[in-house]
């Protein structure tokens, strides 16, 4: 397995294991963490890239009320690809203001509310002007979180996504077999748990 030099910039995912010991005869359940590297998330042109480097100058989140008041330009196409949420996303913003004014609990509720809107991607405007700011955000809240120590754990769905991401970076790199291994595992837990 990879060196994990950071654990911040990971997603830690507990995998169960069942473990036989053929001296007593039984099966144990054991707990082995996998750690899904939090893929950067690049802007996809030149507009996206003034948005995302706004932010980051900031070291904020990717805040979707905010790009209105700093990028009025984009307040048609955002109403446009976002008035059915847009409630929810005036939520997120006032979760991200209190998690920059250092409340752990507003950044674990900006990270779930995060997971629901991210399913609602892409939008014309995120392709066309944000870029894919929902992911940069999730990766956003993780690392912020982790930096906290928080527990927190995040629906199957965004974890198969963040495996899919680390998993597209690394395809043309030498297989880490127990990574792979804790992924299908995961995987196999899944379909066990829908089916009891």
């Amino acid at each position: 397995m990879k060196l994990i030099k950071d654990k911040k910039f990971y997603y830690v995912e507990p995998v169960e294991i069942e473990i036989y010991l053929k001296n007593i005869g039984k099966v144990r359940t054991i707990i082995k963490d996998m750690y899904v590297e939090l893929i950067d998330v690049e802007p996809i042109h030149e507009k996206s890239k003034i948005i995302f480097d706004h932010f980051r100058e900031l070291d904020e989140p990717i805040d979707l009320m905010e790009i209105q008041n700093f990028f009025p330009q984009y307040i048609k196409s955002i109403y446009d690809s976002y008035y059915k949420n847009i409630d929810l996303y005036e939520k997120l913003s006032t979760y991200f203001k209190g998690g920059l004014s250092n409340s752990a609990s507003s950044w674990r509720l900006a990270l779930y509310l995060n997971e629901l809107l991210i399913k609602y991607e892409p939008t014309i405007a995120s392709t066309q002007y944000i870029g894919d700011f929902q992911t940069y955000n999730m990766n956003y809240l993780i690392i912020k979180l982790n930096e906290l120590n928080e527990k927190f754990l995040l629906e199957d769905s965004t974890v198969a996504f963040l495996i899919k991401r680390r998993n597209f970076k690394y395809q043309d790199m030498p297989l880490d077999k127990e990574f792979a291994k804790l992924v299908e595992l995961w995987h196999y837990n899944i379909k066990e748990n829908i089916l009891s």
